[in-house]
């Protein structure tokens, strides 16, 4: 059972991680000075929630996450030796040792110390080493976001792989916020090359159009978030047109709502978009989605 005790301002961060297969204190999955990982960004990470219901822990879509995360620490060339029942008990293990709460739980793998050149290290193991940072379920769901239509243009993945969450790609969401924080705004909406729609910073985007969604379509410059597979499933299962389709600037003119997603947002509604003013928080389909969203994750 977890410890039980009130978490204080200082505890947002888990005082242990799970590194290489053992508890330990978090900063020793530190990364070296001399670790590629870190001057390159080159390492890979993932995220998924971990809801504390009321006396047991709901790991969302874990084995989804992990595959994913696995995956794309293979492809980025770093292999590693946890299997996923071993990384997943792992969780476990460190959720055991932090106090109870809702947690956002990210693994991340990255190449061990020395080496600082470009290539020259594959098939040396990686290191993996997992965390948690202390979040309130549904703390912020109901409250509206205002994004940017962003000047900075989504990386395509001809550069970066768009598929996988490789750190180094995260510069491009990092000046994508920013910039819609500089301006105002809680995020920004990027689009890509050709003006095609992608996502947010850190999460997918749907509008809604009447009474149905569209979000775009999971092309290599959209991230395949769990989250938005989800969100597709829900409006399934509700009766919900969706529909995944290229939207364009235009295209925006003339929504009805729209929201973003992601494992650690969640579902939030957008009251702003650039110049317009979107009523997302009142339309039935968007709280349909959110009700249903809220079911799931609490079992």
């Amino acid at each position: 059972m977890p410890t039980e005790r009130k978490l204080g301002k200082d505890d947002k961060y888990s005082t242990y991680a799970w590194c290489n297969g053992q508890i330990s204190n978090r900063e020793e999955g530190a990364p070296s000075v001399a670790s590629a990982s870190l001057h390159l960004g080159t390492s890979v990470f993932d995220g998924m929630m971990a809801y504390w219901n009321r006396d047991h822990y709901y790991i969302h879509r874990a084995e989804a996450h992990l595959v994913r995360f696995r995956e794309g620490a293979k492809r980025m060339g770093l292999p590693l030796s946890w299997s996923i029942e071993e990384m997943f008990a792992g969780v476990n293990d460190l959720l055991r040792h932090e106090p109870i709460g809702t947690k956002y739980v990210r693994p991340i793998a990255y190449r061990r110390p020395p080496e600082l050149w470009i290539t020259g290290s594959e098939g040396r193991p990686a290191d993996v080493s997992i965390f948690t940072v202390r979040t309130e379920t549904h703390r912020d769901i109901d409250a509206p976001l205002g994004c940017q239509i962003s000047p900075v243009e989504r990386i395509s993945s001809r550069s970066i792989p768009g598929q996988i969450k490789v750190s180094g790609s995260y510069v491009n969401s990092f000046f994508a916020r920013r910039t819609a924080e500089l301006s105002g705004f809680d995020d920004g909406i990027m689009f890509d090359r050709e003006g095609r729609l992608t996502e947010a910073s850190a999460a997918n985007v749907f509008v809604i159009i009447a009474d149905r969604i569209v979000t775009p379509p999971p092309n290599p410059d959209v991230f395949p978030g769990i989250t938005r597979q989800v969100i597709l499933e829900l409006a399934h299962a509700k009766g919900i047109e969706a529909k995944e389709m290229d939207l364009r600037r235009d295209d925006l003119a003339t929504i009805n709502g729209a929201f973003l997603c992601s494992s650690l947002m969640e579902i939030r509604g957008l009251s702003r978009l650039g110049e317009r003013t979107l009523p997302t928080l009142e339309h039935p389909v968007y709280n349909v989605l959110v009700e249903a969203f809220r079911s799931v994750t609490h079992q």
